[in-house]
This record gives C-alpha cells, structure tokens and sequence, in this order.
C-alpha cells in the first residue's frame, strides 16, 4: 500500500533497495506523478517523509531492504542536524 514514512527526516533521504526473484515490480510516487521498473538490485534515494510511495504486489519473492535517516542516528553519532 502506499504510504509516507513519518518517523522519517524530511531534509534527508531514505534509501531502499529491493532483492530476490520476482518480475514486474513497479515502484509508484503518486503525488509526484511517478512510476519506476523496481527490478531485483535497484536503489532508490527520496525522502521517505514527504513522498507517498509504494510497491505493487509481485510474482515471486522479493525483499526490501530499507536505511531511514532519523534524527537519532545523528545524536548519537554526534552529526550536528543540517538545520534546514
């Protein structure tokens, strides 16, 4: 289903990459208009927070591997926050 990941930074970008053996992934971005091939090893970076996005339902097995950006991660790696 589509959705928008709130716990997300809006400044910064999430990054997700898909595996396995599956055919005819489509990543959509309906408020942005988008639709992309999500084959098996491709990555995507956008900001999780502010882009409603989502996977069509696929043939085989897939698995989404997904790096959010959040504001702990910068607390406790002492990065100040870009202040954006």
């Amino acid at each position: 289903p589509h959705h928008q990941d709130h716990m997300s930074i809006a400044e910064c970008f999430d990054i997700l990459a898909t595996v396995g053996n599956y055919s005819n992934a489509r990543m959509t971005m309906p408020n942005l208009q988008l639709e992309f091939k999500y084959n098996s090893g491709c990555m995507i970076a956008f900001s999780g927070k502010i882009v409603r996005h989502g996977v069509y339902d696929v043939e085989g097995d897939r698995i989404a591997w997904a790096w959010y950006m959040r504001d702990a991660v910068h607390i406790y790696a002492g990065v100040p926050s870009c202040g954006w």
